[in-house]
């Protein structure tokens, strides 16, 4: 859906996902939490991508999901536009690290 352009509509599935996924499915919770900020991304909700990007980030690292990492990695051009935001710098950074 994200591909197509129906952000919302996809937004909507990964949260009703998301909600249905138990704990020990984390890697998963990752890759969703991922396609979120994408999807957020694609809305200009740079604030709130940052944000879901970061905890996907901590979470992929913590449970040492090495493609979920890369998926939130190459979230970082899209990032790039918005340096003067809060937090992105810092993230841009982070991710340069990862």
């Amino acid at each position: 859906m994200l591909d197509l352009g129906r952000t919302q509509e996809a937004r909507a599935r990964i949260e009703e996902g998301l909600s249905l996924l138990p704990r020990s499915r984390d890697k998963t919770r990752g890759v969703f939490r991922t396609y979120e900020a994408r999807s957020l991304l694609q809305a200009r909700e740079v604030e709130q991508a940052l944000a879901v990007s970061n905890e996907s980030l901590d979470l992929a690292q913590r449970i040492g999901a090495d493609r979920c990492v890369k998926l939130v990695r190459d979230l970082g051009p899209a990032f790039r536009p918005h340096t003067s935001i809060d937090g992105v710098p810092e993230f841009l950074e982070r991710l340069r690290s990862c």
